[in-house]
């Protein structure tokens, strides 16, 4: 890992129900990996970057509308102009209801944390910043960030 992890929290709300019985696009977690690398690149190189695409997407787990979702990313490996990083999504917490619990006199709103967290979804994804726009770490640990040449 180069630098320090980003770490984006939400809670996946009505609008991001996609599928009956409030089931949430997968889509949904690749658009916070998105923002998730935006924030690494601003760190390592102080551009918000083109993301480039992904290697590799595996869903692991479903998200429902209720669950908090943790994105969380960071930098493995630093070409000339590129950089490749690793995205995991984990759900954190989730409505009680999605559980096996008793739900005898609890109410609808009532939510759980999830321990451990669940994995629903890793990817690995490549970003660019052209080396004219390379402006060098912003961030304290990104300092090591060494550009292949």
């Amino acid at each position: 890992m180069i630098g320090k992890k980003v770490v984006h929290h939400m809670m996946m709300s009505e609008k991001d129900a996609h599928y009956v019985g409030g089931l949430v696009n997968g889509a949904r977690i690749v658009v916070q990996w998105g923002d998730v690398g935006t924030e690494l690149m601003v760190y390592a190189d102080g551009d918000i970057s083109l993301f480039l695409g992904y290697e590799k997407i595996e869903f692991t787990a479903p998200v429902y509308v209720g669950d908090f979702m943790e994105y969380v990313g960071w930098i493995e490996e630093v070409g000339n102009q590129s950089y490749k990083c690793k995205f995991e999504a984990w759900k954190v917490a989730t409505m009680l209801d999605r559980t096996d619990a008793d739900m005898e006199g609890i109410e609808h709103t009532a939510a759980t944390a999830c321990e451990p967290p669940i994995l629903c979804a890793a990817g690995t994804g490549s970003l660019y910043i052209a080396k004219k726009d390379q402006r060098g770490p912003q961030e304290e640990s990104f300092k090591d960030l060494k550009h292949r040449a």
